[in-house]
């Protein structure tokens, strides 16, 4: 998650008491924010937390870095389209912060808002418990991908980015517990992940942002340094490697797309090529579902290697 929300990253590591006094700030306006929308329904709590964030997060110093993935990833788009789908962006981050606020109350009332879909071959292995490495990307309604633990009567461990701010990573650690799975910080490490696998447990990981050692690999077309490690996991512990989807239909409505299980397409070669070649049709699916809504791209990580300076 971003070290700072209000104020450039660079300005709070050069000013210790600047970055203190922000983080301070930061947790006030969240706290607030918090408490705002879970007066509201699903809906309008969406409509509300868009409009902040969408009026707020063009302004903000990671809204550079949203428009540059989206210029690499959508070259034909011309400057303006870039800067008011990063406005969307930013809504639609906004709309996620309510959601999992609100998510106690959409669960409870899920026969009217989440619609499930499970490919066949997908299903027969949920149903026999077999483990799983689900895998999803920061688009649409991505945390609801986490109530298939729920829908399932599964064993889930998730991974999850912990805030830098203390009191704003309480507060967020205490909405994602409403999504019935064991939460693991990223950086815990993959041996956690391998021990549940090897229990016949299942994990989630959200695997569109960049990892420093990650392995060069296209997406959209462009090397970007990806994470391998879902398929290596799914590799060495014998795991099925489903990718899950959640859209947003409309403000308080989704549709959960579990897909068929990712195979090795050359499994006699070494289990490195294959975990680049699994990863490379995972990047696939992320590349179909970011095509098909730009604007639920939530992209607000440095997604390729910086630009040459001219």
């Amino acid at each position: 998650m971003p070290e700072y929300y209000l104020i450039p990253k660079k300005a709070g590591r050069a000013f210790p008491a600047l970055g203190k006094a922000a983080k301070k700030v930061e947790a006030w306006v969240f706290q607030f924010l918090f408490w705002l929308l879970g007066l509201l329904s699903p809906e309008r709590a969406s409509s509300v937390a868009a409009w902040v964030f969408g009026l707020l997060g063009p302004r903000s110093a990671m809204a550079q870095k949203v428009q540059r993935n989206l210029s690499v990833a959508f070259p034909e788009k011309n400057d303006s389209e870039i800067k008011n789908t990063t406005r969307d962006v930013f809504k639609q981050l906004g709309m996620a912060l309510a959601e999992l606020i609100n998510m106690r109350q959409i669960w409870d009332e899920r026969d009217q808002r989440i619609q499930f879909v499970i490919d066949p071959e997908a299903q027969a292995h949920l149903d026999a418990k077999g483990a799983t490495v689900f895998v999803t990307a920061h688009v649409g309604a991505w945390q609801l991908t986490n109530l298939i633990s729920l829908h399932q009567n599964l064993t889930i461990t998730t991974v999850y980015a912990a805030e830098s701010n203390p009191l704003m990573h309480n507060m967020m650690y205490q909405l994602r517990e409403a999504f019935g799975v064991k939460l693991l910080p990223a950086q815990a490490g993959v041996r956690p992940l391998l021990r549940e696998l090897n229990q016949g447990n299942s994990i989630g990981l959200a695997m569109d942002t960049r990892l420093d050692s990650g392995e060069p690999l296209p997406f959209f077309g462009v090397d970007a340094l990806t994470n391998t490690t879902a398929a290596r996991l799914a590799l060495r512990s014998g795991a099925a490697l489903i990718p899950i989807r959640a859209e947003r239909l409309r403000p308080g409505h989704f549709k959960i797309s579990v897909m068929a299980p990712i195979t090795s397409p050359n499994p006699q070669d070494s289990a490195n090529d294959q975990a680049s070649a699994m990863t490379l049709l995972i990047n696939e699916h992320f590349e179909q579902w970011i095509k098909a809504a730009p604007h639920q791209w939530i992209c607000l990580k440095r997604r390729w290697p910086k630009p040459p300076k001219k």
